[in-house]
């Protein structure tokens, strides 16, 4: 039995915070695009996750890539572009507004099979970038993969 997703639809009654985010299309020698799978909430999704103090979105992006899939020798090549959602998060029980920055990512000399993921991903999968779009779960980083092809 699936467990009990931890995010929902936004809730109106709820008060609303804004968060950025920064994470990473990472593409190896072969043009495969890294996805991740995200074990609680069954969903196909790209590494990202918030912006600490003191960091730019460039540091936010290596630091969260290299937390949740383990690859340290990365290539930051540019930045792909931005989306934007809202989403409720029960824990908090707030609407968080979501900023996501993301970077075109190389793995620089460090074999894309030497992946250890972070706990919250169950499995991760090397995908041609037409796959890693049919893959992916959510539009907006469909359309995020889309566009380094474009």
């Amino acid at each position: 039995m699936r467990e009990p997703s931890l995010t929902a639809r936004p809730d109106p009654g709820k008060p609303v915070k804004p968060v950025t985010s920064s994470g990473g299309v990472i593409m190896d020698s072969e043009n495969r695009v890294l996805v991740l799978h995200r074990k609680q909430e069954g969903t196909w999704v790209l590494p990202k996750g918030r912006v600490e103090p003191g960091e730019s979105l460039r540091q936010t992006a290596l630091r969260e890539v290299e937390e949740e899939t383990g690859l340290k020798s990365l290539r930051i090549v540019r930045e792909i572009g931005l989306v934007r959602y809202i989403f409720f998060w029960r824990p908090d029980n707030v609407n968080y507004k979501k900023t996501v920055h993301y970077f075109l990512m190389r793995l620089n000399g460090a074999p894309a099979n030497e992946l250890k993921l972070e706990s919250d991903f169950s499995e991760c999968a090397w995908s041609p970038i037409g796959e890693a779009v049919k893959q992916l779960t959510f539009e907006n980083d469909r359309r995020i993969v889309r566009s380094i092809s474009d």
